[in-house]
């Protein structure tokens, strides 16, 4: 079966500064489909039989789709921006089930905000919605050690465990004084955790009070040039370590995503020190990876039962897939391992991959380098593809197209 959406851009460009042009509205999940104008255009091939939604946001547009296992719109948002492409988008869209209750969020970047000249640093607000997609907060980060009340969130995650209980990443650009050789100073763009409960910060995680990780940052795609410039020759700052996801083990502990490192790291949330548990893949791996198992410029690292799954972008191999690890964290072993390849796919950057059930798998495609197509729904035990979206314009690709019930 086949469906097509074919939905023109919108030509009217209305600066943020002065009117948002919006085209959304009011809509639950059950009643009329809300399409609003000037979306990007998009084709679907195939169905699903799933009775949850999909929702696609993007890097570079400030766009948001919600689609049902068909492949239908649901709900969507458009603006148009002024602001320079890349620099006042919309990023991680995602629903949120508390207490029975459902919301949803995304995050704004609003183009207010000094971005330090990374395209893939996206500073701004992460809004929440209740349950007919009207807006009833917008969140930053609030006072600490490191950044002042009100200072811009990233958009590549959120969590919210509550309404007043939710977890918030940024990105901050300081001048260091513990890089080896740098004793006098660098500046460098580190990656900072906050947790926030009934408005006080009660966690806090900086990756540069952890100076041995300023030698795993391992330069594997052009996106990555100057990350290790600590000598600020080619940056004002390097991105080293490049945060882009996270996740509550059930022990609690904080699971994160970390790409330019090619790591993902346990956090312990009950200290401000000694936060680092472990560290899966990357140049430190301590669960005896081979380099076959070892991610390359991950991103989405789930927690998928008692597997850590996430999508290998594979900057090494220029060849991406889905892995997934069920490891011991105590003990440090690996006890048993999972690769999906994607054939001749390969996303340069962003993307995710998520266990539906059975060997079944959503997949964004992030980035695409070879094919328009942003995401997939793949059944890996019969390689068989059961749907698939793929944009009119290859040029504007996806942050993230994920699920949920």
């Amino acid at each position: 079966m086949k469906s097509i959406h074919k939905i023109l851009r919108g030509l009217l460009a209305v600066s943020l500064a002065i009117v948002p042009l919006c085209s959304c509205a009011s809509q639950t999940e059950s009643a009329e489909p809300v399409i609003a104008d000037g979306l990007p255009g998009f084709t679907v091939e195939g169905e699903t039989d799933l009775s949850g939604n999909f929702y696609l946001s993007f890097p570079y547009t400030r766009d948001l789709i919600m689609l049902d296992g068909k492949g239908k719109i649901v709900w969507s948002k458009h603006e148009d921006s002024s602001v320079p492409s890349g620099l006042g988008s919309f990023w991680d869209f995602k629903k949120h089930e508390v207490d029975g209750e459902i919301y949803y969020s995304y995050h704004d970047e609003t183009g207010t905000y000094d971005n330090y000249g990374l395209m893939g640093y996206s500073p701004g607000e992460r809004v929440i919605l209740d349950k007919d997609f009207q807006e009833i907060k917008r969140i930053t980060f609030e006072a600490s050690d490191i950044v002042e009340q009100g200072a811009p969130l990233d958009g590549h995650d959120f969590l919210m465990i509550d309404l007043d209980h939710y977890i918030l990443s940024g990105y901050i650009k300081d001048t260091v004084y513990n890089i080896p050789g740098y004793e006098d100073g660098t500046k460098v763009i580190f990656s900072y955790l906050q947790e926030v409960k009934d408005g006080q910060v009660v966690w806090d995680f900086n990756s540069t009070d952890y100076p041995e990780l300023y030698g795993l940052t391992t330069i594997a795609s052009e996106s990555m040039i100057g990350a290790d410039d600590f000598a600020n020759q080619l940056t004002d700052g390097p991105d080293y370590i490049h945060f882009n996801s996270m996740r509550i083990a059930d022990d609690g502990s904080l699971v994160c995503s970390f790409r330019h490192i090619h790591s993902i790291l346990g956090l312990d949330r009950t200290t401000d020190r000694d936060q680092i548990l472990w560290t899966l893949s990357g140049p430190r791996d301590e669960f005896g990876l081979s380099e076959w198992q070892k991610s390359s410029g991950q991103h989405y690292a789930a927690i998928d039962g008692d597997y850590i799954t996430l999508f290998d972008n594979g900057n090494g191999s220029a060849s991406s897939r889905v892995v997934s690890y069920r490891i011991d964290p105590a003990a440090k072993t690996l006890e048993a391992f999972r690769s999906y390849s994607l054939g001749n796919k390969y996303s340069e950057a962003c993307g995710s991959a998520q266990h539906l059930y059975d060997e079944v798998y959503v997949i964004g495609w992030g980035a695409s380098i070879r094919d328009a197509d942003c995401m997939t729904v793949c059944d890996f035990s019969t390689g068989e593809t059961l749907m698939t979206v793929a944009l009119d314009d290859p040029q504007s690709p996806t942050y993230r197209c994920v699920y949920y019930d």
